[in-house]
């Protein structure tokens, strides 16, 4: 193992999660792995603290210092537990001797339930594969990791628990400036605190391809747009004059453009929207929301974005500021120019790869991210094998989104959609 100091620092993207997970948002994402078989617990136990200390920036507590939050190790053991309340539980109620995630299981699957100051989507992942792996061969499995999977007695590489964003940090680089426009928010009855609902709508992955290929465009501006239209649709928008526009913030995976083996946060992140008209259709909107995704996702403007967000990190201003008065600005701030600036998150976490061996236990794999009081609903893709799954978590009463957007989708294509969700605490 790598030479490391007794604590990390939180890397450049996860700093603003403590601020806010307190109060109204929701920085827990879950991965949910379906088996064929039922889960036993006692042998996920047993691999669990086997993989530990292969993954030393999972192993960690969350401390307050004077000016910043930071990762102390953690010498106890996460503990397994049976799922048996609503996904996405936020920071404050994890209760897992001090650790950041939760390993929980439910009749056929395994969930991991994340805090986003810890690790992406990515990272989290890696950890959950190495997991399974391990499960399945205490099980008495003979399974080839094919290179796919990080093994328990490997060594663990300095890369893994690097800050990306510092690594690609340029001082005398160009940075954006913060020029966000305030978004329309989706109106709604809220749930009960700490309640989520989850939609999954599930299709054959080579037919969605088919319908996105046709329009030419990537898969993440097909659903953006989608989800913009479905939005436009429910909302009443069309016989109103719209003042903010529909934005969907779009995750990007920076190991996609930038090498990196961290295991760590590094995703930015492509705001995409428009004001839609009286009649504006789905085209019109696919269309705008393709070719600001293109721009969005330049090398230039990721890097601009980059030093834009470790420059202010660094200011020595904020690094001096107290954590107390860090809270209540950072909190404040989000509001206006973090969640303030977008309607809902669209995260696509691609195509999930295992080694065939794993694949042939794994049934399905699910993806969903925490909701806020300010933007009640997510959506996440993800595909598996043969099968295409975009999931919403709602944290609202209302499900007119989600069924303009699968309605809207079925009919224009004619793919046929499987819906399932969680209608009680437990699976979702």
């Amino acid at each position: 193992m790598p030479q490391t100091e007794n604590w990390l620092k939180l890397d450049t993207a996860a700093k603003i999660y403590p601020s806010i997970s307190h109060t109204h948002n929701n920085t827990t994402f879950r991965l949910d792995l379906e088996l064929y078989e039922d889960v036993e617990k006692d042998a996920l136990q047993q691999a669990l603290v086997k993989i530990m200390p292969r993954f030393p920036s999972f192993g960690v507590a969350l401390k307050r210092g004077l000016f910043w939050y930071y990762l102390e190790p953690n010498n106890a053991l996460p503990i397994v537990k049976e799922d048996n309340r609503f996904p996405c539980r936020r920071l404050k109620d994890f209760i897992n001797n001090g650790f950041l995630f939760n390993i929980m299981y439910y009749k056929k699957n395994v969930i991991m339930e994340c805090f986003h100051g810890l690790a992406d989507g990515a990272g989290a992942i890696e950890f959950l594969k190495t997991l399974i792996y391990e499960y399945l061969t205490l099980l008495g499995y003979d399974i080839d990791a094919e290179g796919m999977v990080l093994s328990a007695e490997g060594k663990v590489r300095a890369d893994e628990l690097e800050n990306s964003f510092n690594t690609y940090y340029d001082p005398k680089g160009d940075y954006l400036k913060l020029k966000q426009p305030l978004a329309y928010h989706i109106v709604g009855t809220a749930l009960a605190d700490n309640v989520i609902f989850a939609t999954h709508g599930e299709m054959n992955l080579s037919e969605f391809l088919a319908v996105v290929k046709k329009k030419g465009v990537t898969v993440s501006a097909y659903v953006a747009a989608l989800l913009i239209y479905a939005i436009y649709k429910d909302q009443g928008m069309e016989d109103k004059i719209v003042k903010h526009p529909i934005i969907i913030s779009v995750p990007i995976d920076l190991r996609s453009i930038f090498p990196s083996n961290t295991l760590r946060n590094f995703v930015s992140f492509a705001n995409v929207g428009v004001i839609p008209g009286k009649n504006t259709t789905f085209d019109e909107i696919l269309c705008e929301v393709s070719a600001q995704l293109k721009e969005g996702m330049t090398e230039g403007e990721i890097r601009a974005k980059i030093n834009k967000n470790v420059k202010f990190e660094k200011n020595p201003f904020i690094r001096t500021t107290p954590l107390f008065m860090k809270n209540i600005v950072v909190s404040n701030s989000y509001r206006l120019y973090g969640e303030g600036s977008y309607t809902m998150v669209l995260s696509n976490l691609k195509t999930a790869k295992f080694p065939a061996a794993m694949e042939a236990h794994i049934k399905n794999v699910y993806y969903m991210l925490g909701v806020s009081d300010m933007n009640p609903l997510n959506c996440v893709v993800v595909s598996y094998r043969d099968k295409m799954v975009i999931t919403f978590a709602r944290g609202i009463e209302q499900t007119g989104v989600i069924r303009q957007f699968f309605e809207h989708f079925s009919k224009e294509s004619g793919v046929r959609v499987a819906l399932r969700g969680n209608e009680q605490g437990g699976q979702a």
